[in-house]
């Protein structure tokens, strides 16, 4: 008899239901919600992969513009160097050739003084005896013309030596500015290479931003969606709640002991065996990853990687995959609105739309997403708001 009352209990309900909230058609809007969060945790790696980029392209900006201000301050050293080598040529090449000029009139001289000597040799010595006035001016007068002479002689090997040497200096000097005209092409030529290798940064950096604020574009687009169908599951699941809730008064309160918003509380199974720490609680707090305040949605509970993470409740998995923020993240749907989520995990062990049961291992810790090191963050959540997870948990 009672079997049969169940069975005229679950006909009333099948006519009592509407098409529009059948169970079907939530799973369909559940199934778009995984759908969604694939999309969003594809969307997201791809996000943080091109931040990534972005980042390491800013970073090697950076370097090469210190490289170009050193490579362009190192030109203005050499040209400021060259410029004044090549001023010190322009004045030493002048010098040489006043140097030269000069040798050049004493050598004539020279010649000149010593050609007339020698064709009036005897008759200048003569002259000098029969003017002297004494024998004492006669030496002085001797040695007078030998010292012109010597003078001479001395002053010409000098300006040759000086003529050497400054054409010598010359010949550095020039060899200097040869020098430094190949060092500045050089630093003209890394110059232009270090420009060209800015600017293809600089693209490549707008093309890593445009694609940056495109998919973040695309994640708020498919957070909207996604909320819309999170909104619209609430409002059937409370439509089906309120025609199962009639229906338990019309039939004897069968449907309404089915119908329960936490048939779980206190007796959810720990989801980390052996792991009874809590690290962070549900409360609202700063974010350890990003400091902006917010509601920690769940519990933390710190685990060596690959320790064993097991289902709180029996359900069916709707979420087996990543999961923006969560990384490698489970999500069981328990039935009543009833969920829980399993974050953070290094590996998943199970698949979406698998039925598991309570204590099966669906994942292993590890410290996957927004995360500072190994642990399971455990939410509960009722018709997608998330509860202090701790009164549903028996520990």
């Amino acid at each position: 008899m009672r079997i049969v009352y169940r069975l005229i209990c679950c006909a009333a309900a099948v006519l009592l239901f509407p098409a529009s909230i059948s169970a079907e058609s939530i799973d369909d809007l559940k199934k778009r919600q995984e759908e969604i969060q694939n999309e969003q945790s594809a969307a997201q790696q791809q996000l943080e992969v091109t931040t990534k980029q972005k980042n390491q392209t800013e970073i090697e900006m950076e370097q090469i513009d210190a490289e170009l201000t050193k490579a362009t301050d190192d030109l203005l050293r050499v040209t400021d160097r060259l410029n004044r080598t090549s001023a010190e040529l322009d004045v030493m090449e002048l010098d040489l050739k006043a140097i030269q000029e000069h040798r050049e009139e004493q050598y004539e001289l020279l010649k000149q003084r010593l050609n007339f000597m020698y064709k009036n040799g005897k008759i200048g010595y003569l002259d000098i005896i029969f003017e002297a006035k004494s024998f004492p001016d006669f030496i002085n007068r001797v040695e007078y013309i030998n010292r012109i002479a010597k003078n001479d002689k001395t002053l010409l090997n000098k300006l040759t030596s000086t003529a050497v040497l400054a054409e010598e200096t010359f010949n550095e000097i020039d060899k200097q500015k040869t020098s430094l005209e190949q060092l500045a092409s050089e630093r003209e030529d890394k110059q232009d290479d270090l420009q060209d290798t800015l600017a293809r940064k600089q693209e490549l950096y707008n093309r890593l931003d445009s694609d940056e604020k495109s998919y973040e574009e695309k994640m708020a687009s498919l957070k909207e969606t996604e909320d819309e169908i999170v909104a619209l599951i609430k409002q059937k699941e409370k439509e089906a709640a309120e025609a199962a809730a009639r229906l338990a008064a019309a039939g004897g309160g069968y449907a309404s002991a089915t119908i329960n918003t936490s048939p779980y509380s206190g007796r959810m199974l720990w989801p980390v065996p052996g792991r009874y720490l809590i690290s962070d609680v549900y409360r609202v707090r700063y974010n350890p990853v990003n400091g902006r305040r917010e509601q920690h949605a769940g519990v933390d509970i710190p685990a060596p990687y690959g320790t064993s993470i097991v289902a709180a409740e029996s359900g069916v998995v709707i979420t087996s995959s990543w999961k923006s923020g969560y990384g490698y993240t489970v999500i069981i749907d328990h039935g009543n609105g009833i969920t829980t989520l399993y974050g953070h995990n290094s590996r998943l062990l199970v698949s979406g739309g698998q039925s598991v049961g309570k204590g099966d291992s669906i994942a292993l810790a590890g410290s996957t997403g927004n995360s500072t090191g190994p642990h399971c963050h455990f939410e509960v959540r009722i018709n997608g708001s998330p509860v202090n997870p701790q009164s549903y948990l028996n520990f």
